[in-house]
Parts: structure tokens; C-alpha cells; sequence
């Protein structure tokens, strides 16, 4: 409790012409004389100098956070040099192993998982640079694993999520759905602990929370927590807008129509999926809305067929191999009180029927953007003339 705590923000700092690493966290200590020069002259002071501060500091942790986003700003100042650079790395390299060879200091240095959209191949060795600096001392933490994100996201959305009893209650109704399922779900959601899984990610089915986190978060693009949190806040306002009643959120019930919530997701896929949406989920004259229409029951009250094919699109997409989704998991993410299961497989044949892209093989079923062959069979027809129908 009595330690000093330096903090330094590439993001706040002038990489041209403010202080540098050291100079600031010296100064920040209390300690800037001893490597005043070294700052001026924008040279790594060396391990013995970097010592001496934090042993007449005492105990001390050093935070640095958007270092990369630092050697970034300062690159495309310096053009061709890169002294910044070279000069950054050979300090965080004296100053892990300082810090390492200590008794009452600490470093957290924050790098990110992978390299966003915005930084260029210049910055991406930048990162691998860092990253092996930081791996021969480091400990390394991420910030949330597992169940930890289902906290985050209902905390980070909702100040109140309303009686406890309620949750548990919605936990166990889904739960003894799963039970009286038998093969036609996964076994996991049928296991007591996928019960608790379902009352921490409340209101979120966690299959929603899931999918987003583990493949859309694949994307070095969507920034796992950050993406799944702008993602499902867009999507919780839309459905509060909407007035749309369900125990739980799933993935069955988000709103690709929604210009924003589908924004969010073309953007890493691709913008040749809007039209693929347009065509066969959501929209005026979309396929799968038009099927519930026309089979009504179950399928228009719940949107059976709209939910399933979004269900179906969100499984579509990752950055590693899962890039389909099986028939139990769709139940998982549409099934809800009142929507009878057996309505999920005379669904998916619909769908197969009519869809332009959804495709289906050995029961794993995808959106891709390539047409299936109802779309062949279409598009041949309307080249055939009436003349060579007779």
C-alpha cells in the first residue's frame, strides 16, 4: 500500500518532442536528475541508471499502457531514423530486467492481442518486437477468460439486472428445456454447470456471448471484449426499441435489419454479405422472414425462420476453422418457452429449399457468399425464353 505508482500512457505522450519513457516515469518518481541527460538526448539510460531510480524510490510499480501506439506516432515522425523506436525497445528491455532482478518493484506493460486494422506491416514487427522483449520476464494476464466476460458485459451495460430469483428461475427454465432434449442438444447444455453459465451471462444466453467472443473475436479486427461489448449494446437497444419480449437475449433474436448491428459485423467479413443478408434474413424482401409469413403458427409468432437464419449467419464466420454451425446448436440458439422443437428441423428444410446462400453438408450448415443452388436454378430459368418453353 505504500508503493509509488508511475503511469505512462503512449497515447497522452509526445513522441517528437516530450519526454520520453524514462525521462517521464523518472520524473514521475521523483528521481529526474539522475538520467536528465539521457531524456534530453532521447538514449536509453541503461539498467545501472534505471537502478538507481527505482532503489531510491523504494517500492515502486510502473504501469505503460499504448506503447505500441507510442513507436507508432513516433515512426511517422521520424520517416526513416526509427530511433524512437530502437530506443523504446532497449529501454523495455533494461527496465523488465531490472524490474525482474527487484524485491519490491513491479512493471505491467499492455500490449495488444493482435494488430487492428489501422496500424501497417511497420507496426505489426513493431508488436512482434515488443512481444518477445516482454516474454522473457513477463507473467502474462488476459484480462478476461472464460465465464469472467459474462460478467463484464452485463456489468459494463446494466446497473440493475433486477431479482436474483428471477435469473435463477430463467436458468433453470432453459435447463430443464436442455434435460428433456436428450441427443438433440449438445451435451454441455445439459450439464449443471452450464445451468450457472446461463444465470451469469443473464440476460445474455451465453451461446450469444459465445459465439461473438470466441469467433467474431477471432477477427484481429473486432477486439474480443471491446467488440462483443459495442456489439450487444447496439443490440440490447434495439431490442428494448422494439419492445421485443424474450427470457433471455439470443442469437435467434438479434436484428440483422437493424443498419447498425449489421454494420457491425460486415465490417470484418466483408461488404459483399449485405446483399446476402438482404436476400435471405433480414429485410423487405428477404427469403426467411417471408417463409415464417407464409407458413404462420409457431413460425410467424416467434419469426422461426428469421431466427434460425441468423443464428446460422452468426456461426458463419471466424478467423480460425469453425465456420458452420449443426443442428443442435441451433436449437440452443433459438429455443425458448413456447417455440416447439420440433419445428427446428422442418426449419432448416425450408431453408435448404429456399435460401440463396445458405448451404448445407454433412449436417453443418453455413451462410456463404456464393449462391447455393436455388440460385442456379433461378438464374437459368429467367435466361430460358417462353418461346423454347413451348
Amino acid at each position: 500500500k505504500d508503493a509509488k505508482v508511475t503511469v505512462f500512457v503512449g497515447t497522452q505522450a509526445d513522441a517528437v518532442s516530450g519526454k520520453t519513457h524514462w525521462g517521464e516515469i523518472a520524473e514521475q518518481l521523483g528521481q529526474y536528475e539522475i538520467i536528465k541527460e539521457h531524456d534530453k538526448k532521447r538514449i536509453a539510460p541503461g539498467k545501472e541508471k534505471l537502478r538507481q531510480i527505482l532503489e531510491a524510490s523504494g517500492p515502486t510499480l510502473i504501469l505503460m499502457d499504448e506503447i505500441l501506439e507510442y513507436i507508432v506516432k513516433a515512426n511517422r515522425a521520424e520517416k526513416v531514423e526509427k530511433i524512437t523506436q530502437g530506443q523504446t525497445l532497449a529501454f523495455l528491455q533494461e527496465i523488465s530486467e531490472v524490474v525482474a532482478s527487484s524485491e519490491n518493484c513491479g512493471l505491467v506493460i499492455t500490449l495488444p492481442a493482435s494488430i487492428l486494422e489501422r496500424y501497417d506491416e511497420e507496426a505489426e514487427r513493431s508488436l512482434q518486437q515488443l512481444q518477445k522483449i516482454s516474454r522473457r520476464v513477463e507473467a502474462v494476464y488476459t484480462p478476461v477468460e472464460g465465464v469472467e466476460i459474462y460478467e463484464v458485459i452485463r456489468k459494463r451495460l446494466f446497473e440493475d439486472l433486477g431479482d436474483e430469483k428471477t435469473r435463477r428461475q430463467v436458468a433453470e427454465s432453459y435447463f430443464k428445456l436442455y434435460q428433456s432434449l436428450s441427443t438433440d442438444v449438445p451435451s454441455e447444455v445439459k450439464e449443471i454447470e452450464y445451468r450457472e453459465r446461463i444465470e451469469r451471462a443473464y440476460p445474455f444466453h451465453p451461446e450469444l456471448i459465445d459465439v461473438l467472443y470466441e469467433r467474431w473475436g477471432s477477427y484481429p479486427t473486432f477486439q474480443r471484449t471491446r467488440g462483443v461489448l459495442r456489439l450487444v449494446a447496439e443490440v440490447v437497444a434495439d431490442l428494448y426499441g422494439g419492445k421485443v419480449v424474450s427470457p433471455l437475449i439470443q442469437s435467434s433474436i438479434v436484428n440483422l435489419e437493424n443498419q447498425t448491428i449489421r454494420r457491425e459485423f460486415i465490417k470484418h467479413i466483408g461488404n459483399e454479405y449485405d446483399s446476402v443478408i438482404s436476400a435471405d434474413i433480414a429485410g423487405k424482401n428477404a427469403k426467411a422472414p417471408r417463409i415464417d409469413k407464409e407458413m404462420g403458427s409457431e413460425y410467424e409468432r416467434y419469426g422461426t425462420a428469421k431466427g434460425i437464419a441468423t443464428s446460422v449467419f452468426l456461426y458463419s464466420f471466424s478467423a480460425g476453422a469453425s465456420r458452420e454451425t449443426t443442428l443442435p446448436r441451433i436449437r440452443v440458439a433459438l429455443l425458448r418457452e413456447g417455440i416447439p422443437a420440433t419445428i427446428v428441423g422442418d426449419a432448416v428444410a425450408k431453408l435448404e429449399e429456399e435460401l440463396w446462400y445458405f448451404h448445407s453438408e454433412r449436417k453443418q450448415y453455413a451462410f456463404r457468399n456464393q449462391p447455393n443452388l436455388n440460385r442456379v436454378i433461378v438464374d437459368r430459368e429467367e435466361t430460358i425464353s417462353e418461346d423454347r418453353i413451348r
